[in-house]
């Protein structure tokens, strides 16, 4: 019924005999009892601990394919990564994986005013927008919360979009959403892959 019992109850009764008096009908009742859990498939059998400390280190040096990225926008982040020419890893420090959805990291944006800051969030804003949604358009109370966070928000928020509208932002509709052109679209790619190779220094 048993592969190999006799000698496995030779080794079991071999240890037995190592423990103390006192302990020896416990410890045949222990070691017979995973015998034979082990025979009817009701434990699978240990590795030797050398066996699980290589085991241990290959999946520490073997690096997690994008973990952090949500699957749904894995393929947005493999393609803008390529296109840019940056690393997948760099692209992805950017953000904040941890909240759904996923949030821009602080980061320092370049300007050398309000002006420019302004419109750097907006297109930020849009980037995170494309690479979750898969469009170019940022959400109003998103770039507002982050103009606030980068202290470039004032009285002149909306005119300081307005005078990107053309050239950088296709359609800007106060309190709802900022469209990018498709020059506003290059210009998003260029701060991205800015921001992205500026994350490791």
């Amino acid at each position: 019924m048993y592969k190999n019992g006799e000698t496995a109850l030779n080794r079991i009764l071999e240890l037995v005999a190592k423990c103390p008096k006192e302990l020896q009908e416990k410890c045949f009742e222990v070691l017979i009892s995973g015998y034979v859990q082990l025979e009817v498939g009701g434990v699978k059998p240990q590795a030797p601990i050398g066996q699980i400390q290589q085991d241990e280190q290959t999946q520490r040096q073997t690096p997690p394919d994008n973990p952090l990225v949500p699957p749904a926008v894995l393929s947005r982040f493999k393609n803008t990564a390529k296109r840019l020419s940056v690393a997948v890893e760099k692209l992805e420090a950017l953000f904040d994986f941890s909240v759904d959805p996923f949030a821009i990291h602080a980061l320092t944006l370049p300007g050398k005013n309000n002006a420019e800051k302004t419109r750097q969030v907006a297109l930020l804003a849009a980037s995170r927008s494309y690479l979750a949604l898969g469009t170019w358009t940022a959400d109003w109370q998103e770039v507002k919360s982050m103009c606030v966070d980068h202290s470039c928000y004032d009285g002149n928020h909306v005119a300081n979009l307005k005078k990107g509208e053309g050239n950088v932002f296709k359609s800007i509709e106060s309190k709802k959403t900022i469209e990018l052109s498709s020059g506003g679209v290059k210009e998003a790619e260029k701060l991205i892959k800015i921001l992205a190779e500026e994350s490791d220094q």
